[in-house]
């Protein structure tokens, strides 16, 4: 699930990114508002954490922007001053939530998982492809009544796969989604993950592979 953060601030953006990205978020930043709304736009965002006080656009001027143009992302805003205004501000323009700095991580953890739970009802928690079931708001991934237990990157593996069923993923794509560019394109830690994950959900050999490889392409995830 990726999430992007707004925020001028680099040491705070940074540390909010490495701690999202430990609890399993692909994260990306942008450091004036601008440069935010142009990510907002071109990406699918799951959440938004936006900074009020912006270089180049506000963070509420963004926040009533992106409202506008119907991107329906969740919308949490920062700020350094415990105002009842700016609350009001930025929730009359959109945001779906409000923390003041200084904030504790946890507290910004359970504020996402809490906007997560109460998705909107076109928003999809359930991806389904065969007798494969993923519940994208928990993280459980089913085959018919089994219960699949998977690391971090092989459940995001599977995720982008399965939203993308039928049609072939590169391994490029893959590394942008899910590894946010930490590895270079000729690295084959992409390969690596998708074996355990056939291991995992392709060991019925009989009746084929949900994961199929698609040469000189990538992967392609197809129903069984």
């Amino acid at each position: 699930m990726r999430i992007l953060i707004v925020e001028d601030e680099k040491e705070i953006a940074e540390m909010i990114k490495k701690g999202l990205s430990k609890a399993g978020y692909i994260i990306d930043i942008a450091y004036d508002g601008k440069k935010g709304f142009f990510m907002a736009k071109t990406e699918p965002y799951a959440v938004i954490i936006l900074d009020i006080m912006l270089p180049e656009m506000d963070g509420i001027t963004l926040c009533k922007k992106l409202r506008e143009l119907e991107i329906n992302s969740f919308i949490i805003m920062l700020t350094a001053r415990d105002l009842v205004e700016d609350k009001i501000h930025g929730l009359a323009a959109g945001a779906d939530d409000y923390i003041t700095k200084p904030f504790s991580f946890e507290e910004l953890i359970i504020r996402i998982q809490n906007l997560l739970k109460r998705r909107n009802p076109e928003r999809v928690d359930i991806i389904k492809v065969g007798d494969m079931t993923l519940n994208t708001a928990t993280r459980e991934v089913k085959m018919r009544t089994k219960i699949i237990e998977l690391s971090n990157k092989e459940y995001l593996i599977l995720e982008h796969l399965m939203r993308n069923a039928g049609k072939v993923v590169s391994r490029e794509n893959i590394l942008e989604n899910v590894w946010d560019y930490e590895y270079d394109s000729f690295s084959n830690i992409v390969d690596v993950y998708i074996r355990y994950l056939r291991r995992k959900i392709d060991s019925d050999k009989k009746s084929g592979g949900y994961i199929h490889t698609v040469k000189g392409a990538g992967y392609k995830f197809v129903k069984k």
